[in-house]
C-alpha cells in the first residue's frame, strides 16, 4: 500500500509514522498505531468503546473504556486535532469515535480513483453537478477505504497527469430544468476499458441516495475486473483462481478476511446469475478461502466438525459444474484445487485435470502451485520444490502469489525434515513480510527447541487449550492429512504440536494427530 495523506499530514502505509509538511516526523507507538488502523481503516463508521477494547485486547494490552479514552486523547495531541473541532477524530458522546478526515492524494495523477474528466457543467447544471460530483465523490471514497484515494478532477486526462491511476470516472451532465441527468463511465484508467456504465437522475432530495447508488455499482465493477478472468486467456505469470479474487478482495476490503468481501460480492453476482460456472467455482473457491482464513484468524479456530459441511458443499459445487467449464483451463486448475483440498480420495483425478489443465494453456505459474502441491502429497518433495521455484521465478516479488508459493515450499521442506533449507527459505519470507513469522512460526518451529522465541512465546500467553487444540488441527485439517507417507505427516505435525503441548499438556492434540506421532492415546 502507497502513503496517505490527511490534512497536513503524510501517513506511511503501515501507520508506523507520519510526516508535516514541515518536515516534523511522528513516530506512533504501538497502541496508537493500532488504532490509527482501526479508525483511518474504517472512515465514517462509529466505533463503540466496546469494539476498540476487543480489537486493541487482541494484541495482549488490558483495556478499559478509560484506556481508550485517554489513549484516543493522546492520539489527538499527537495529530494536533481539537475534540471540539476535530478534523481528525470526532466523539459520538456515550457511543464512541468517528474518523472524519479525508485523504487527499498528492496530486490527481496518484489517486486509486479519478472522478474525471466531467462534461456538461454549464451554467444551469453546475450547481447541482457540482453537489453532486462532491457526493460521489465522498461515497466512492467510504466505499473504497481510507487508503485507496478517491479525487475529484473535472479536467482530468490521462495524458495530463500520467499514469498512476487505477481507474477513472467519466461523468457528464444534462440539466432540464427539474432534474439533474448523469451519465457515468467507469474506466481502468491503463487500457482506458469500459468495466462498468451507470445512469442516474438526481433530484434536490435524493442526491445522497444516488451517490451509494454509483459507489455501489462502482465498487462491484472493480471487484468483478479485478477478480474475474477476461476472455484473452491466462498468461504463464497469472496467479491462480482463488489468489486472483483473494487480491481484488484485499484491494477493496477493510478486513483482512478476504473472504467476506468475495462472499458478500458474489452473493450478489451469483442472484442476477444462478446458472453461471464460473460464479459456481468462484463461490466454491471463497468456501475455501473462508475455512483456510476464519480458521487461520479466529481467536477460536473452526473445529474439525465445523469443516464437514462446507466441504460437501465445495465437493458439490466442484463436480456439479466440472462438465460446463472443461474448455477453461485456469477454472479446471482451480477445481482441481478444490479436490485436491477436500481429499476424499480425488489426489488422482486432481491429478489428471491439473496435467491436462496445464497441456492446455498458457497459465504455467498456476499449474505449477498446484502440480506441485500434489506431487508434495505423494511423497515426490524435490520434484513438488522445483515446480514450486519455477512459480516462484514467474510470479512478482512480494506478492500474494510471491508469498503463496514460498509457504508451499516451506511446508514441502517441513514434511522432507530439510531443516537448513526450510531455514533459508525462512529468513528470506520474514524478511519480506515479518507478519508471516507469527502466522506460521509455531508450524516451522523445531521440536526440540525447550522454548520458542519471546515473540512466539508471548502469543502463547494470550492462548487457552481450546484455542491450542484448533492449532493443531488447522494445520492437519490444511496440509499434513493429505500427505500420503506417515512420516512426511509426521514432520509436519511434529512441531507445533510438541509446543502446544509442552504449553498445554498433550489433551491439546487430537487423537489422529497423537497416533500419526505414535504419541499414546487414551483410547489406545
Amino acid at each position: 500500500m502507497r502513503s496517505t495523506r490527511f490534512n497536513e499530514l503524510t501517513f506511511d502505509a503501515d501507520m508506523l509514522s507520519a510526516r508535516r509538511d514541515d518536515g516534523t516526523e511522528l513516530r506512533f507507538t504501538r497502541l496508537e498505531r493500532a488504532l490509527l488502523l482501526n479508525l483511518a481503516g474504517q472512515p465514517g463508521k462509529l466505533l463503540s468503546r466496546g469494539w476498540l477494547i476487543d480489537m486493541l485486547s487482541r494484541d495482549g494490552a488490558e483495556m478499559s473504556e478509560r484506556n481508550i479514552d485517554f489513549l484516543v486523547n493522546r492520539l489527538r495531541n499527537r495529530l494536533g486535532d481539537n475534540a471540539r473541532k476535530p478534523r481528525f477524530i470526532a466523539t459520538q458522546y456515550g457511543e464512541g469515535y468517528v474518523w472524519i478526515a479525508e485523504p487527499v492524494a498528492e496530486t490527481p495523477g496518484e489517486a486509486f480513483l479519478v472522478v474525471g474528466p466531467v462534461y456538461g457543467l454549464d451554467v444551469a447544471a453546475a450547481p447541482a453537478g457540482t453537489r453532486t460530483l462532491a457526493a460521489v465523490t465522498s461515497a466512492l471514497q467510504r466505499s473504497m477505504g481510507a487508503d485507496r484515494p478517491v479525487v475529484s478532477a473535472p479536467d482530468w486526462n490521462r495524458e495530463t497527469y500520467g499514469a498512476k491511476v487505477e481507474y477513472n470516472m467519466d461523468a457528464s451532465f444534462h440539466f432540464d430544468g427539474d432534474s439533474l441527468h448523469a451519465a457515468l463511465v467507469l474506466r481502468h484508467a491503463p487500457t482506458r476499458q469500459v468495466i462498468c456504465t451507470i445512469r442516474a437522475c438526481v433530484g434536490e432530495a435524493d442526491t445522497s441516495q444516488v451517490a451509494n447508488r454509483v459507489a455501489k455499482q462502482a465498487r462491484q465493477a472493480i471487484w468483478a475486473h479485478l477478480a474475474l478472468p477476461d476472455g484473452a486467456g491466462p498468461t504463464p505469470v497469472d496467479t491462480p483462481l482463488h489468489l486472483r479474487i483473494h487480491d481484488a478482495a484485499l484491494i477493496l476490503s477493510r478486513s483482512t478476511e478476504s473472504w467476506r468481501e468475495n462472499e458478500a460480492q458474489l452473493i450478489e453476482a451469483r442472484a442476477e446469475r444462478p446458472d453461471d460456472p464460473q460464479l459456481a467455482i468462484m463461490w466454491a473457491l471463497t468456501l475455501y478461502a473462508k475455512l483456510v482464513l476464519q480458521s487461520m484468524e479466529a481467536r477460536e479456530k473452526l473445529s474439525s466438525e465445523a469443516w464437514k459441511p462446507i466441504e460437501d458443499e465445495i465437493e458439490e459445487l466442484a463436480f456439479d459444474n466440472l462438465p460446463k467449464v472443461q474448455n477453461n483451463p485456469l477454472l479446471v486448475l482451480s477445481i482441481a484445487k478444490l479436490l485436491m483440498f477436500i481429499g476424499r480420495g480425488h489426489l488422482e483425478l486432481a491429478e489428471s485435470l491439473a496435467n491436462d489443465a496445464f497441456a492446455r494453456s498458457t497459465a504455467f505459474a498456476a499449474a505449477f502451485a498446484t502440480l506441485g502441491q500434489i506431487r508434495m502429497f505423494r511423497g515426490s518433495i524435490d520434484e513438488a520444490v522445483s515446480l514450486f521455484d519455477k512459480g516462484i521465478e514467474l510470479s512478482e516479488r512480494d506478492s500474494e502469489f510471491h508469498l503463496y508459493l514460498m509457504i508451499l515450499k516451506c511446508t514441502a521442506l517441513l514434511a522432507a525434515d530439510d531443516r537448513p533449507a526450510l531455514d533459508r527459505v525462512c529468513t528470506e519470507l520474514y524478511a519480506m513480510r515479518p507478519l508471516v513469522r507469527i502466522q506460521i512460526g509455531f508450524y516451522v518451529a523445531p521440536p526440540h527447541l525447550e522454548w520458542l522465541s519471546p515473540d512466539l512465546e508471548q502469543v502463547l500467553d494470550n492462548f487457552g487449550e481450546v484455542q491450542a487444540r484448533r492449532s493443531v488441527e488447522y494445520l492437519y485439517n490444511l496440509s499434513a492429512r493429505h500427505f500420503q507417507e506417515r512420516k512426511h505427516r509426521r514432520n509436519v505435525m511434529l512441531g507445533v504440536a510438541t509446543h502446544m503441548a509442552r504449553r498445554f499438556g498433550t489433551g491439546v492434540v487430537p487423537r489422529e494427530v497423537a497416533r500419526t506421532l505414535g504419541w499414546p492415546t487414551s483410547g489406545d
